[in-house]
């Protein structure tokens, strides 16, 4: 018997959320293709399951307060082993629709797009002990919004084609991503590349095929400004076809030159090597390699492009400082990546709900202090937390305590909790 029913109004914004999701007829029928929900026994329907993974997991809550919670507000009345069972299936579930609202902010917008651009990246998610996945992302800055994302074991390392990028796009990527088998995957899909690289990152030949002479082109661009050459990628062994690519080489900025030189001193110091003194010229220069064109795309331009890169690095920080993703609870492979899952489902759903407003930052809003997407991102992630689970009232908070108390009890400890003697007190 529900007591202590949701507020009506938040009940009306979680059938909003439900609706953008294909509505509850469209989840049910989604759930049970990928063995989510099979039936309603405890749990009434699969949009009531897909709130309480929400609650369980950018919800914050853990298994037992989730059961109490749901049991005291009328959403289920199951215990909280009955929810991790429920819960391990639902990732395929979850990234389904994850799926749904990606193909949903591909649609076009009706503005003239010349080129686009895709930076890509990737983050460990770390849980308890050995427990670590890898999050590749997709990020769009002309959109601000997420354009792909894939969750994979550790095992699985960071290379271009983890996500989609389509013909005409820009990849943009650091120097964790400098592969020739996927730069080769990524220009024949008919996409650009943009990769920052160490000196050593590729075996590269010059349009002689000869082998690089790194510390005359460091030279050569401390002295005119720059280095733009063609160069062709090639693998020491196997019947890898030399791909051509474009190798661009620029000096940093004095006041970052020390601090790279340092940090290049520091890692060979940790790892107990010499280090090479190609390694610390590197340090002083920017190294990139690319497809797009000289004329179209000269070697200032694709500085600044590159810079850009860092817009993914303030996602990655908005998903785990405002959603909290860098707090995995969950050592059980199913239930982490369905906790993985939920949370960028609600990061999906915050993307969506801000394409809605599109004149953000407004129209005439000074340039130097314009309103941040950390804060829009805040405050739409509080906004849908409580549309998917408003907080609980004190009268609701003590019928858990008064009545459901079972489903928070602890499990059995080998050191018992230290009480007062009885007959100390009398």
């Amino acid at each position: 018997m529900n007591d202590f029913p949701i507020d009506s109004l938040q009940s009306d914004a979680w059938a909003g959320i439900v609706a953008r999701l294909g509505g509850a007829e469209a989840l049910a029928a989604s759930a049970l293709r990928h063995g989510a929900f099979r039936r309603p026994r405890g749990v009434k329907s699969a949009a009531d399951l897909l709130r309480l993974v929400l609650a369980y997991g950018p919800g914050g809550r853990s298994l037992r307060v989730t059961a109490a919670e749901a049991a005291a507000c009328g959403i289920a009345d199951v215990c909280d082993v009955s929810l991790l069972e429920r819960f391990q299936r639902c990732a395929d579930w979850l990234t389904a629709l994850c799926g749904g609202l990606l193909a949903r902010g591909d649609q076009p917008t009706g503005e003239r797009v010349d080129r686009l651009v895709r930076l890509v990246d990737g983050s460990r998610i770390e849980g308890p002990g050995k427990t670590c996945w890898r999050l590749h992302l997709c990020y769009d800055p002309g959109r601000q919004r997420i354009a792909d994302v894939v969750v994979t074991p550790m095992a699985r390392g960071e290379t271009l084609d983890r996500v989609t990028i389509r013909p005409g796009e820009i990849a943009i990527a650091d120097r964790g991503y400098p592969q020739p088998n996927s730069l080769r995957k990524a220009r024949q899909a008919g996409s650009d590349v943009l990769v920052r690289l160490t000196w050593n990152s590729l075996h590269l030949r010059d349009a002689a095929g000869r082998s690089l002479d790194w510390s005359d082109l460091f030279a050569q661009a401390a002295r005119t400004g720059s280095v733009d050459m063609s160069v062709t990628v090639r693998k020491p062994r196997g019947g890898f076809k030399p791909l051509p690519l474009r190798l661009v080489i620029l000096p940093k900025p004095p006041e970052i030159v020390a601090r790279a030189r340092k940090t290049a001193a520091n890692t060979a110091r940790k790892n107990q090597h010499q280090v090479d003194p190609r390694t610390l010229e590197a340090a002083e220069h920017l190294i990139l390699i690319t497809s797009l064109a000289a004329d179209a795309f000269p070697a200032q331009w694709l500085a600044t492009l590159y810079r850009v890169r860092w817009q993914i690095e303030l996602a990655f920080k908005r998903l785990k400082s405002i959603l909290h993703l860098d707090r995995l609870p969950a050592k059980n492979p199913d239930l982490a990546r369905t906790w993985i899952t939920a949370h960028l489902l609600l990061a999906l759903l915050i993307d969506d709900t801000a394409a809605n407003w599109p004149n953000f930052p407004p129209q005439g809003c000074s340039t130097s202090r314009q309103p941040s997407i950390w804060r829009q991102t805040c405050l739409i992630a509080n906004a849908l937390r409580a549309a998917i689970w408003p907080p609980l009232t004190l009268v609701q908070i003590a019928d858990i305590l008064r009545n459901r108390w079972r489903q928070l009890r602890e499990p059995p400890r080998r050191r018992s909790l230290q009480t007062i003697p009885q007959p100390a007190l009398s």
